[in-house]
């Protein structure tokens, strides 16, 4: 599917791409929303393709430790921060390539400053860490987990592979 543009009077075709809906609750923007996009949509082409990736829809929030330690108490009863959250619309549902336009998939809150004590306790740059926490809380919105070893090693496999592929 493609989105007809003007520029200059000359109509224009360009390819139509995932809607990345992006809210940050923090003083500064650690990241810009087109890093976001591009992660985003790489991590999609890379488990589901593709013509899958140019029909989602996926809200990231990027906000504060009280933010995420409400949200985990409220849905996970879990009284306190964490660095991802993930909260998928369509868990339990088939995802493939023959959904409709537009298909939200859900959210995902991330926790700059727990996202900042990590990177700095592991080592690693802060985008390094961001990319890993964004790319893990999309993973849980395709139906991806880690509760038992067989899964995680597949998330976790799937999971590197994304992130060789990032370029920060």
């Amino acid at each position: 599917m493609r989105e007809r543009g003007r520029a200059a009077g000359i109509e224009t075709e360009r390819p139509m791409t995932m809607k990345l809906l992006t809210r940050y609750e923090v003083k500064k923007k650690p990241v810009s929303p087109a890093w976001l996009k591009r992660l985003s949509a790489l991590t999609l082409k890379t488990v589901k393709g593709p013509s899958f990736e140019k029909k989602v829809e996926v809200s990231v929030v990027l906000t504060g430790d009280a933010e995420v330690k409400r949200l985990n108490k409220t849905y996970r009863h879990k009284d306190k921060t964490t660095d991802v959250l993930s909260f998928p619309l369509l868990e339990g549902k088939k995802l493939s390539s023959g959904l409709g336009k537009n298909v939200a998939l859900g959210d995902v809150v991330i926790s700059v400053p727990q996202t900042r004590r990590q990177s700095a306790e592991q080592g690693k740059p802060f985008k390094g860490e961001l990319a890993l926490l964004l790319v893990h809380g999309i993973l849980h919105l395709l139906g991806y987990d880690h509760a038992t070893k067989a899964q995680e090693k597949k998330m976790f496999g799937l999971q590197d592979r994304i992130l060789r592929k990032f370029k920060p």
